[in-house]
């Protein structure tokens, strides 16, 4: 009889959807899947009594315990059958009785841990069989002496835990109640940092060798000057006809058409330049900060915007093909114009020169538009760090700093000398 084993929200969720006389569930939280099992049993009225105790504050499900989105459905389904769940503050084990079968067992704060596997047992189920069988699972069976137990099958070796303690030695864990600090330690803001990639096309710059686009400065000079070319310069006027943003959305016409107008590379970069004055809060010397209120609008502003740079990158591109001989041209006038004083041992004819700038053109290394965001946490230490705070408070109003971060009383600072 198998007593101890792995429980993972699958076997619970199975277990849940067996009960019919009694359903108890305690634990820290609840999981999309444990909640969906709950709710189709508060639904479908399938236990005659049933008992849900939760911890599920604002920390439980920061530690991984809890799923926020879930709870709020599992909470109005219990409200609708006049289901009252119970709160029990600080519970960190899982109990569930369904009929008469109980499981207990730990469950996984996400935060910190993955997802136990099949091979790791984190709980044991409880029936009359299994309650028998306990002293055999255990090894302590006085009528099986000999009998292999379910857990701890494998010794522990000397050799085994002078290697843990040497680890430890040569890379000593941060103190812990430092380290428990920063794993409960919340602020209303986060670091960001965007990069827009693909949309500078009127900036791009062809490399062509020094010799050619240099040939009439004098040969000691040559090294020392620019030699690169942007062939599309002149286009920065050219407009594309895509969709038009409004505060970060896309726009439509009354009858629920895209609304669209002839843009511009700069109107397109006022786009983006708007989304991040509206969202983005820069912090001189530190970088930049994002709400965290602020983050699935200004992530729904992004994929409204990266949808217009596509389309008008494309757009663009199938644009300045149509000039593509006028523009070769333009660029070999100039080299040539500047070839003519060169010595005659470096004087390319026109040809040569067209067939340099065509090469040169056809290399200008395509990068697919996008915006790429990187999101990094504040830290505690940011939090006592003057010159941090100082700009902190001159970027943002005095208001909204009152309490923008959090420390959990699930990990309180350990007091020295107490």
């Amino acid at each position: 009889m198998q007593v101890f084993r792995s429980i993972q929200d699958d076997d619970v969720a199975a277990s849940i959807g067996q009960a019919r006389r009694r359903l108890v569930y305690v634990a820290p939280g609840v999981s999309a899947i444990t909640s969906a099992a709950l709710v189709a049993c508060i639904e479908g009225r399938a236990a005659a009594q049933i008992m849900i105790v939760l911890d599920a504050d604002e920390e439980s499900c920061r530690l991984g315990y809890c799923d926020a989105p879930s709870l709020e459905k599992l909470m109005a389904t219990a409200t609708r059958c006049n289901i009252k769940i119970r709160k029990q503050q600080g519970i960190r084990l899982g109990l569930l009785m369904s009929d008469d079968e109980v499981m207990i067992w730990t469950p996984t704060p996400l935060m910190f841990e993955a997802p136990r596997t099949s091979e790791e047992a984190n709980g044991l189920i409880l029936t009359p069989q299994t309650f028998d069988a306990m002293p055999a699972a255990l090894g302590v069976d006085p009528a099986q002496p000999d009998a292999q137990p379910q857990i701890g099958q494998s010794v522990l070796k000397a050799e085994q835990v002078e290697k843990v303690a040497a680890a430890i030695r040569a890379a000593p864990p941060a103190p812990f109640d430092l380290s428990r600090l920063s794993r409960v330690f919340s602020a209303k803001f986060q670091f960001i940092e965007t990069v827009l990639r693909g949309a500078e096309l009127t900036k791009r710059e062809m490399r062509l060798d020094s010799l050619i686009v240099n040939s009439d400065a004098p040969e000691e000079l040559q090294a020392l000057l620019h030699t690169t070319v942007q062939p599309f310069n002149t286009d920065a006027d050219k407009a594309v006809e895509v969709g038009v943003l409004v505060n970060g959305e896309q726009a439509y016409r009354r009858d629920g058409s895209l609304l669209t107008k002839p843009t511009t590379q700069a109107e397109i970069r006022a786009y983006w330049d708007d989304l991040g004055v509206r969202y983005i809060v820069n912090l001189p010397g530190f970088g930049k900060l994002i709400r965290h209120t602020d983050k699935v609008k200004f992530e729904a502003g992004k994929a409204a915007f990266e949808i217009i740079l596509k389309e008008w990158v494309e757009g663009f591109t199938k644009l300045v093909k149509g000039d593509h001989e006028k523009r070769v041209t333009n660029v070999v006038d100039l080299i040539e114009k500047r070839m003519a004083q060169a010595s005659a041992k470096r004087k390319l004819n026109r040809d040569q020169i067209a067939e340099l700038v065509r090469k040169g053109l056809d290399n200008l290394r395509v990068i697919e538009p996008s915006v790429k965001v990187v999101y990094k946490n504040i830290t505690v230490e940011s939090t006592r760090d003057k010159e941090f705070l100082d700009v902190l408070g001159k970027s943002l109003p005095k208001a909204e700093l009152a309490g923008w971060y959090e420390i959990f009383n699930a990990a309180p600072m350990v007091v020295v000398g107490s």
